[in-house]
């Protein structure tokens, strides 16, 4: 069984990925930074399966910046207890169209529902789906908004897991991974 994360292990890992997008962002003008991480609810954020849901992700989102001729100038992972990350220095200043494919990658690949990838444009601001006209993204259970599913506990943090683990089940017997 994978370890619980500890809530000043997620806060550490959460400025640890601020500190790495400023970085970047600092060190290539005309990028927009991408970050791609995975969305477990609660304490376990690891395990062998969702490593492979990431490492999917990450070649997803390698393939996508190809296909729309966009070039990555550079790249930076983390793999902690806390959880996985991989953030990407595009080069683009059309920080809209780069947010438009990652959603569009969200919502179609058959594990988009737990890639959690969030955009920021050059001063750092993160670009939201609600920018583009997207819809928000829908709990693991039940399709409702995710934000206020997860505000009013309406599910366990057992049944979202599981949710996590059969998405992930679904596509690997599908010929994933």
């Amino acid at each position: 069984m994978e370890e619980n994360v500890t809530l000043e292990e997620m806060l550490y890992f959460r400025e640890e990925k601020v500190r790495m997008q400023e970085e970047l962002r600092k060190k290539h003008e005309g990028v927009t930074i991408v970050a791609l991480g995975m969305n477990v609810p609660g304490p376990r954020k690891t395990s062998p399966a969702i490593l492979l849901a990431f490492t999917e992700g990450g070649e997803a989102l390698d393939r996508l910046f190809s296909g729309n001729g966009l070039h990555v100038t550079e790249e930076a992972v983390i793999k902690e207890k806390a959880g996985y990350l991989k953030l990407y220095a595009v080069k683009s200043l059309d920080h809209l169209f780069v947010k438009k494919i990652t959603v569009r990658l969200e919502e179609t690949h058959p594990l988009g529902r737990l890639f959690d990838i969030d955009v920021y444009d050059g001063a750092g601001r993160g670009i939201s789906r609600e920018e583009l006209g997207a819809s928000v993204r829908k709990c693991l259970i039940c399709e409702k908004d995710a934000k206020i599913c997860g505000r009013s506990r309406n599910h366990t943090v057992e049944e979202l897991y599981c949710r996590v683990e059969n998405i992930i089940d679904s596509w690997l017997k599908e010929g994933g991974g």
